[in-house]
């Protein structure tokens, strides 16, 4: 079962953003796309719980890098395509699968457990 969370799509890669839009929105998860966070928007939206998923690009432009999205308390969890490793958080997962939306799916289903 996936959890009810709102997902938003930091990617910068067109393709590979629209390929994981369509796919976890087959999935049933909520999925909205953005160019820079808006915590302001995420909150309208309903993002109790909200997952970010970026891409190594993303988390470089964002002030502070991956560092201070790992460290801001508005993400559930976090779900990063590649990207610097040594920045660790319990809710900070690297996805490097040749899948990413069958690893981010799997990540959000069951808690959060890759089964």
């Amino acid at each position: 079962m996936v959890l009810n969370v709102l997902v938003i799509l930091m990617v910068r890669e067109a393709s590979l953003r629209s390929l994981l839009a369509a796919r976890l929105a087959l999935s049933g998860i909520d999925v909205v796309s953005m160019e820079q966070v808006d915590a302001g928007r995420i909150a309208r939206l309903g993002g109790a719980a909200p997952v970010l998923v970026a891409d190594a690009a993303a988390t470089e432009d964002h002030p502070g890098g991956l560092a201070a999205l790992a460290a801001d308390p508005l993400w559930h969890r976090l779900i990063i395509l590649g990207g610097d490793e040594a920045v660790t958080a319990p809710h900070l997962h690297h996805v490097t699968a040749e899948e990413p939306a069958t690893a981010i799916a799997a990540l959000l289903r069951d808690g959060g457990a890759v089964h």
